[in-house]
């Protein structure tokens, strides 16, 4: 944050704008708590790239105010507040932007309240459950940043054997050398390797390469690398094999993956794929909801570059597109659950959502400014955030819990947000609708060749 408003010149406080921009447009405007929260869901949730940046001054504004007073109030009404955020299609000129911007950076500094979001690890992820990590051979995808490395960090720590999978070897190795090091006596081994999941023939290699090379039995199939797109993104973007890039990466690797590693994976290993709480609409997250429709978007022939973009088969959404692919997370987790139990196995496979972690990361594809304020805010001013450190617990504690055991199918969240606690919740009535589960199934192999 401190580079994002170095970075830009601040304008005099008397040049600031009085209200909010006129493209982004707050409906239920009742107390400071609501105008800010409104203007920090309209920066998020904006479909444009200049709207989220004219926002900028208007979010830093609502702030101020609600600074402070040091209101709490924000967290008890945002649920209901983002169902009045209004965006409109209107783009504002460059003069605009900058002024946005400018303001943001004047004011930003001068509102910080005492320290972000807490360095809370998970209470819940014991001494015992670290204790069972000795010598456990794990996979982790998405593994060079975020929370699959704290979750790979956390684990050599303890003695297991990681595989610290990446988009390239450069990057897996590069992720290995800051898991390693000071990770002191009795630790275990972090071991670099490619895995791209925008890639099928990626994901065949790799798992042609554990089997012929590797040759170790998987404990613990960690499914967690993912990614979303910028807000303002007008047009989809596509894996090499054609698929929308999020739910080509977040759901359809995957899906491949689990199924190439099933013959490595030791007879009771557990699988753990890192899903959001944001699969169901109930959460009251804003803008478009997750629904994968009659999944029209995932037929052979009519799927990604040249035809459907959405799983649904509707307009590309970019936010959509997130939610759906972690929706299709939760489906794919309990389908794979059920059909595991049919066949006797004692393999399990549970689900997660590790909390809203504003990381660098994970806001990769989003606008400079829309990450900086997003961060902030959520961290300092609304107290929803996780840290990166807690959210590679949550994938630790599915991996290594003694109570989990046996059980499949299960989902666990980061709930209430900001709160440190981490608890068995029941997803979405489409996450849980056998029939959807057992057609996206079918289309999902069909689409990978399967």
């Amino acid at each position: 944050m401190a580079a994002f408003v170095a970075g830009l010149s601040a304008p005099p406080l008397a040049s600031l704008p009085a209200a909010a921009p006129s493209g982004v447009r707050l409906q239920a405007r009742g107390s400071t708590a609501e105008s800010s929260w409104l203007a920090l869901a309209s920066l998020q949730h904006t479909s444009l790239g200049a709207t989220s940046l004219a926002a900028g001054g208007c979010v830093a504004l609502g702030c101020a105010s609600l600074a402070q007073r040091r209101s709490r109030r924000a967290v008890r009404c945002a649920p209901r507040v983002l169902r009045h955020v209004v965006q409109d299609e209107q783009q504002f000129p460059p003069s605009r932007r900058s002024a946005g911007l400018a303001a943001a950076a004047a004011l930003l500094p001068q509102l910080l309240l005492p320290g972000s979001a807490s360095a809370e690890r998970l209470a819940t992820l014991t001494e015992v459950d670290l204790a069972g990590a000795k010598g456990k051979v794990v996979v982790i995808t998405g593994a060079t940043s975020g929370i699959g490395l704290e979750a790979a960090r956390t684990l050599v720590r303890a003695g297991s054997d990681v595989y610290v999978t990446g988009r390239t070897l450069a990057k897996a190795e590069a992720a290995v050398a800051d898991v390693t090091a000071g990770a002191g006596a009795g630790a275990g081994r972090a071991i670099p390797m490619e895995l791209n999941m925008a890639s099928l023939s990626s994901v065949r290699s790799f798992a042609k390469k554990w089997s012929s090379d590797v040759k170790r039995p998987i404990e613990v199939l960690a499914c967690n690398a993912g990614l979303a797109l910028g807000q303002d993104q007008k047009e989809p973007s596509y894996t090499e094999d054609g698929f929308e890039l999020t739910v080509g990466t977040n759901h359809l690797g995957h899906f491949l993956l689990a199924n190439l590693m099933r013959p490595q994976l030791s007879p009771t290993a557990r699988i753990v794929v890192t899903a959001s709480s944001v699969h169901d609409p109930s959460t009251g997250d804003p803008g478009s909801q997750a629904g994968l429709g009659n999944l029209s978007g995932l037929e052979v022939g009519q799927a990604g570059k040249g035809g459907a973009a959405m799983v649904n088969g509707g307009f590309w959404d970019a936010g959509k597109a997130y939610k759906d692919s972690k929706l299709a997370n939760v489906e794919f987790t309990l389908e794979l659950a059920r059909r595991l139990k049919q066949e006797g196995s004692k393999i399990t496979v549970n689900c997660l959502s590790p909390g809203l972690i504003p990381s660098p990361t994970f806001f990769r594809n989003q606008s400079p400014a829309f990450a900086g304020v997003f961060a902030w805010a959520a961290n300092n001013l609304l107290h929803i955030s996780e840290t990166t450190e807690f959210g590679g617990d949550t994938l630790v504690f599915m991996a290594l819990d003694k109570g989990l055991e046996g059980r499949s199918g299960v989902f666990f969240s980061a709930v209430p947000p900001g709160q440190h606690v981490f608890v068995e919740k029941i997803p979405s009535p489409e996450a849980r609708d056998e029939t959807e589960a057992a057609e996206l199934w079918r289309r999902s192999a069909a689409l990978v060749g399967l």
